[in-house]
């Protein structure tokens, strides 16, 4: 895919997530989402929604600043608040796999799973 239509794909992902659409639409049959920090591997389109979603709803004061696109790959660069409600603020990194308009796998590094997870 080239670099216009990956983020045309990002872009479009994000706009339906953000309005609370169903973006399970933007995966392929046999996506997977991998918590590095955990080893934990969710698989098939409404489980990876489901359980992106259940992160979210745990994750304080998000920001991704930062999102990169290159022909076939997104990367997004981010933060939160720790549950704790400290000043600590968890990092966190996502990659986008996307084949075809339609992402194929993500994966977090940092240690969101290891702080947000034990909350789901």
């Amino acid at each position: 895919m080239s670099i216009e239509q990956t983020q045309q794909t990002i872009d479009h992902y994000f706009d339906v997530m953000t309005r609370g659409g169903d973006f399970a639409v933007y995966y392929t049959d046999d996506v997977t989402w991998t918590m590095t920090d955990t080893g934990d591997e969710v698989h098939g389109p409404s489980s990876v929604r489901d359980y992106i979603v259940g992160l979210h709803n745990n994750m304080l004061d998000a920001h991704t600043p930062t999102i990169v696109v290159s022909e076939g790959h997104a990367y997004i660069e981010g933060d939160c608040q720790a549950p704790t409600r400290s000043a600590s603020r968890i990092p966190y990194r996502v990659t986008y796999d996307i084949v075809d308009g339609r992402i194929t796998a993500m994966r977090c590094y940092g240690p969101i799973g290891t702080w947000l997870l034990p909350c789901m």
